[in-house]
């Protein structure tokens, strides 16, 4: 039986394929406009996503930390140094055993470079929800703290220009997640190999992407209802605000009429 270990990382957000095309010397397997997949050995590949995923086949750790210093230039917003999302896998090969997966591992009868790569772009993608995951919860912890403060003070005390802020990095995030998360519909390899398509379906089931997905999906609805409210009530403060102002206005305004006219007269 012979093992291959597959380990994954979110690098950060959007990675500059073309250039880092024009600048790799190494041999590239094949590649598009949204991935480069090189080869290094036998089983030995690397997955680039230019979403920011990076999917290490079969490499030793010299070879991980030196591809990744060589592909960090090309990306433009790189992850925080002391956050890491990454995902470990392994792929047993047996020729007498049929497919089958564990936690963290399957077992097939065969292996090539089109498997490699199916368990690579899913291992990715087990990496990207973490990653949008930790960035939700950030997101709902400082909704909660106002959700809080109107539960036990009966207001917001959120500046329009905060929430404005905290709107807009939500959705945000709701549009970055619908550009890497692309699992709902398999890759356009599995179409016509059904061994393919079985390693497929297996995978996103062993690593419940779409579960998880919905669990993400879930949390945001619940920011962007919390966040609507709060939108409602700043809005309606602000127009009391308003109100007071146009009151006081009247008010100095009739005031410096009628001692105007005590005045002249």
């Amino acid at each position: 039986m012979q093992n291959v270990k597959i380990v994954a990382y979110r690098l950060g957000e959007n990675i500059n394929l073309k250039k880092f095309k024009e600048a790799y010397t190494g041999k590239i397997y094949s590649s598009s406009l949204a991935e480069v997949f090189i080869k290094k050995g036998d089983l030995s590949y690397i997955y680039v996503q230019n979403y920011g995923e990076v999917a290490f086949s079969d490499c030793d750790e010299k070879t991980i930390r030196e591809f990744i210093a060589t592909i960090t230039p090309f990306i433009d917003l790189p992850i925080a140094p002391d956050k890491e999302f990454k995902e470990d896998f392994v792929v047993s090969v047996d020729h007498g055993q049929s497919i089958t997966f564990e936690y963290n591992s399957m077992q097939v009868p065969e292996v090539n470079a089109d498997v490699i790569k199916i368990v690579m772009l899913n291992v990715n993608q087990s990496v990207v929800l973490d990653y949008f995951t930790d960035l939700c919860q950030i997101i709902l912890y400082e909704t909660t703290k106002y959700t809080n403060e109107l539960e036990l003070c009966g207001k917001v005390g959120i500046s329009k220009v905060k929430l404005m802020k905290l709107i807009g990095k939500t959705l945000n995030i709701q549009n970055r997640i619908t550009d890497n998360l692309y699992f709902l519909d398999a890759p356009d390899t599995v179409w016509d190999n059904e061994y393919l398509s079985k390693i497929d379906t297996g995978l996103s089931k062993t690593f419940n992407l779409k579960t998880r997905f919905k669990e993400v999906e879930y949390t945001l609805k619940i920011i962007d209802n919390n966040q609507k409210i709060f939108a409602q009530l700043v809005q309606h403060r602000d127009a009391n605000k308003l109100e007071w102002v146009i009151i006081l206005l009247i008010f100095f305004e009739v005031v410096n009429t009628v001692f105007g006219k005590y005045i002249y007269h």
